[in-house]
């Protein structure tokens, strides 16, 4: 009874992290009486370095790059990145319809199933219901102003861009899209709306076939001196998503966002457009050669594994698998170094992973006791990069890239796998034969699931309830308290995580999808499915069930071998967290894989030698 009760005190903790982690209101712009939006699809940074007038917009207004998809390749029509504009929101494009209806009024039923939160339409709405007078110049451009009913209040043909955004002026428009053919066309659209003084934003639907997921976006105010675009969707200076374009302009016009926009108001911060194009590029190399550069790392242990069999044999071989189990933790500290080669950040990965093995062994001189600094040190590095805002997992090979979209800030599924796995099978083999104290292990696993599942840090519900779980299950086996005491610990941990997502929307409203979602505002019905979708998929991946035959093959064959001894006191554990984190996560089986790194490293040294898995117990 003890540990539910001090997971309950942790409960009502979380009031008091409230106050401390929430993110800040953003401050509302200040309404504006026009405001012109330049469409130009498939805007790189090396076409606004080329035009003069773009170069200046993005030195002297608020630059940002842009995430235009959800998903790891842009869909087919290109129609979808206006209709996502005038949305305000989008989805994964897994979820998408083939196609969009070449009537502007049905495109809004076209949205169904996991799509559902979609709403095109909802900026011709806004605009709309505040009296705003909308104009389209060029039919794309209908597409972002239209409202939920696909009609159009003004609409300017195909023909001169410029001359339509002229006379949508004359016409007295508060708001005008306009759709242009090419970035010189953009570059003269953006001159001549500066000299009215009116607000401009400059945004492509789509990004370019060199980065089509990322694109460079501006938004220019009279007065304006240079400064980076920072959305709470993000959490990133310098990045924005498409589905913020909407709500930043509306905040723009002084019109109030609609709650179906899941986008959020941008603000400026300090910083020059140069950070966002750098970023750009970072994102983008870490998204295009990420497995260029682990088929690099596997060469690199793969001879470091044939040096060491044949200079130190079985003890040579030991080193080099336990140096497996560090990776993650090398790809996480290379990311602290803005480089972008593939041999260097391949090279920096394994040394660091090579760093962290050598000092996991000097401090205990065996193999079992290095495993578990290993893992204890790679759940460390994840929890304390976390609650310090994730900078370093944003730029990792490993896990989630804001390049596809799919997650921008906290911890990502792989992360929280290797943290749940790592952490269960440290426990295990350092409390072995011993009866850690109920207090210690509640306040260092309540800590761990607190800072995953905070909307404000990790914000994984997922990773936050397996590890919940896990994290309970290990605790209840190393305070030998017999079956009922494992289901106690193991539920406690998990209705921690549980109450950490039932309370984040009143503690941290809106500060994430998460905390939307168990308020009832974010769709939460359709976001599981689309989760369950997503994993269910990868069932489907014969090389990842491949990998989780051998790792559970395995893992079994080193658990039989050496039970009874402290390597091994630490398998059922990991094993929960790798089962556990395949079934709460949407990665499914790559979340098990990163979990069961831990255990099946353990197992592989235990075959390889029985002296690693450490004493057995006297008689």
């Amino acid at each position: 009874m003890r540990a539910l009760s001090l997971s309950i005190l942790f409960c009502l903790f979380l009031a008091t992290l409230a106050a401390l982690t929430s993110t800040p209101p953003t401050t509302a712009t200040p309404p504006a009486s026009t405001v012109v939006l330049v469409l130009a699809n498939g805007l790189s940074w090396e076409a606004v370095e080329r035009e003069p007038a773009l170069q200046k917009a993005f030195s002297e207004g608020a630059a940002a790059t842009l995430s235009t998809v959800q998903g790891s390749s842009p869909p087919d029509d290109p129609r979808f990145g206006y209709v996502f504009f005038g949305a305000g929101s989008r989805v994964d494009t897994r979820f998408l319809p083939e196609t969009l209806p070449q009537d502007p009024e049905r495109i809004p039923g076209a949205f169904d199933g996991p799509a559902r939160t979609v709403r095109p339409g909802s900026l011709g709405d806004a605009l709309e219901e505040e009296g705003v007078r909308a104009a389209a110049v060029g039919d794309r451009a209908r597409l972002v102003i239209m409202n939920s009913s696909g009609e159009v209040p003004r609409a300017y043909g195909d023909g001169d861009p410029l001359a339509g955004l002229d006379a949508a002026l004359e016409d007295g428009a508060g708001f005008v899209a306009v759709a242009a053919e090419s970035p010189q066309q953009a570059a003269g659209l953006v001159e001549t709306t500066r000299e009215e003084g009116t607000v401009v934003a400059v945004a492509a639907p789509n990004g370019p076939p060199g980065t089509p997921n990322l694109t460079p976006f501006a938004l220019v105010r009279p007065g304006d001196e240079g400064r980076l675009l920072y959305s709470p969707t993000t959490r990133t200076r310098g990045l924005l998503t498409n589905a913020d374009v909407a709500p930043t302009l509306l905040a723009a016009l002084g019109v109030r966002v609609p709650p179906e926009m899941a986008g959020r108001v941008a603000e400026a911060r300090p910083g020059q457009a140069e950070s966002a194009e750098l970023l750009q590029h970072r994102l983008w190399f870490i998204e295009e050669n990420g497995f260029r550069i682990w088929a690099v790392v596997g060469v690199v242990w793969t001879v470091t594994l044939v040096v060491g069999i044949l200079r130190g044999g079985r003890r040579g071989a030991s080193a080099a698998v336990l140096a497996l189990a560090a990776l993650p933790a090398g790809a996480l500290l290379t990311a602290a170094f803005p480089i972008t080669g593939v041999m260097l950040v391949a090279t920096l990965t394994a040394l660091l992973a090579g760093g962290v093995t050598a000092l996991s062994w000097r401090l205990s001189g065996s193999f079992a006791g290095a495993l578990a600094w290993v893992a204890l040190a790679t759940a460390a590095l994840v929890v304390a990069d976390a609650a310090a805002g994730g900078a370093l997992e944003r730029f990792s090979t490993i896990g989630y890239n804001p390049a596809t979209g799919t997650r921008f800030y906290g911890v990502g599924n792989e992360y929280a796998a290797a943290l749940a796995g790592g952490l269960t099978m440290s426990l295990g083999v350092l409390a072995h034969r011993r009866r850690p104290p109920a207090a210690l292990l509640a306040v260092g696993g309540g800590v761990a699931v607190l800072v995953l599942g905070l909307p404000t840090m990790g914000a994984d519900v997922g990773g936050s309830l397996a590890l919940g779980l896990a994290f309970g299950t290990a605790a209840g086996l190393v305070r030998g308290e017999g079956p009922r005491g494992v289901v106690l610990w193991a539920a406690s941990g998990l209705a921690l995580a549980v109450a950490l997502f039932l309370a984040s929307d009143l503690l941290f409203p809106d500060a994430s999808h998460g905390s939307q979602a168990a308020g009832g505002e974010g769709g939460l019905g359709e976001i599981l499915v689309r989760k369950l979708a997503v994993s269910l998929g990868y069932l489907l991946n014969p090389i990842l069930l491949l990998l989780l035959a051998l790792g559970a093959g395995v893992t079994y064959a080193g658990w039989r071998r050496a039970r009874g001894t402290p390597l091994v006191a630490g398998i059922p554990g990991a094993v929960v967290a790798a089962i556990a984190s395949g079934i709460l996560n949407d990665s499914g089986l790559i979340a098990t894989l990163f979990a069961l790194i831990y255990p099946a490293v353990a197992a592989l040294g235990i075959l390889l030698s029985k002296e690693n898995a450490g004493p057995r117990p006297s008689s």
